[in-house]
């Protein structure tokens, strides 16, 4: 298995290095120095976390006067999420945005940053971000020589089907597709259901011929995968509050300057508010252009769903003293119903 994951990685580096090609320093026709700040995307350049990190280095760029410019490589062309940190630790790349499951593989703790029913809404994960709950984690993995910035959302995740899901009686015997994961598969099983791994290309078809019965992703998932036309129900069961991370080289962050640092982290949170704000708009679009094509959102009582999830969200709470401080700060922020 190693000699396969090194020959992959080999492979992968080439192609990184064809694609950026030249110096990561340019020198414009006045004799000034532009520093490349080279990001990896896996979405397109209308996805809110896209426009974020546009916003961001665009505004990065004007406050340096051009000493820094950014070029983001949207729609994976780079290769596979879960090797960018890899690049990103060789200095290949600058920054990525990438699944919690990546700092994931190198420190278990960050099971509990996106574990399910943690949060109650975007807006719940908003303010545990913005209140500097995982600071601590975040920097942690400067010791593999990359760092977590800051979390941006890619929604709240919930179960559509062909009938409505009210509770997780309603889940059962169904068989539901989700991310690779075991902690996903096991919650599935916890919520009533039948947990199935799959790629997201093949839900619709899937959904269509009864291989599965349900899917589960959030409303810009749904819509712009249409599948609406195959799960007319989708049931607000938000199980997971989605947060990406956005990771930078150690490198790159260590030869800011301390004035071009404060700048850049300014920028970063307010990039994070800005995608958050972006993400919620978003979502708004894509359910009223759901309901439109007579998709019908169902609002159960979410409680059900947590309190049989409770037992896994216990189990990656307590692996360590950071995830339990981290599950207790984040309590602490939840709203009363």
């Amino acid at each position: 298995m190693g000699k396969k994951f090194i020959a992959v990685l080999m492979c992968m580096s080439i192609l990184v290095c064809s694609a950026l090609t030249g110096c990561s320093t340019k020198t414009t026709a006045d004799g000034q120095e532009v520093k490349i700040i080279r990001v990896a995307f896996n979405q397109n350049e209308d996805h809110p976390q896209y426009k974020a990190m546009k916003e961001l280095g665009d505004r990065f760029e004007k406050a340096t006067n051009g000493r820094y410019k950014m070029v983001i490589y949207p729609n994976g062309v780079l290769g596979e999420q879960g090797s960018m940190a890899e690049f990103i630790r060789t200095g290949a790349l600058d920054m990525a945005i990438v699944p919690c499951s990546v700092p994931e593989g190198y420190d278990a703790d960050f099971a509990i940053v996106g574990a399910p029913y943690l949060y109650q809404d975007m807006d719940h994960l908003r303010r545990s971000v913005q209140a500097g709950i995982f600071d601590e984690l975040f920097k942690s993995t400067r010791k593999f020589n990359f760092e977590v910035l800051t979390v941006y959302t890619a929604g709240e995740r919930n179960i559509y089907a062909d009938k409505p899901i009210n509770t997780p009686d309603d889940l059962k015997g169904m068989i539901v597709r989700v991310n690779d994961s075991p902690t996903y598969l096991s919650m599935v099983k916890y919520m009533g259901g039948v947990g199935t791994a799959m790629s997201q290309s093949e839900v619709y078809t899937a959904l269509q011929q009864g291989v599965i019965d349900a899917g589960e992703n959030s409303e810009r998932v749904y819509t712009d995968f249409k599948h609406y036309e195959v799960a007319k129900y989708y049931s607000y069961t938000k199980h997971i509050v989605h947060p990406d991370v956005v990771i930078a080289s150690t490198n790159f962050l260590d030869g800011l300057s301390d004035a071009d640092k404060a700048i850049f982290d300014q920028l970063v949170d307010d990039s994070t508010d800005y995608e958050f704000t972006a993400f919620k708009k978003s979502v708004q679009e894509a359910k009223a252009e759901a309901e439109e094509h007579g998709a019908i959102f169902i609002y159960p009582d979410i409680s059900l769903f947590r309190e049989k999830c409770q037992p896994l969200l216990d189990s990656i709470s307590s692996q360590s003293e950071v995830t339990k401080n981290i599950y207790d700060k984040v309590e602490s922020l939840r709203e009363e119903n």
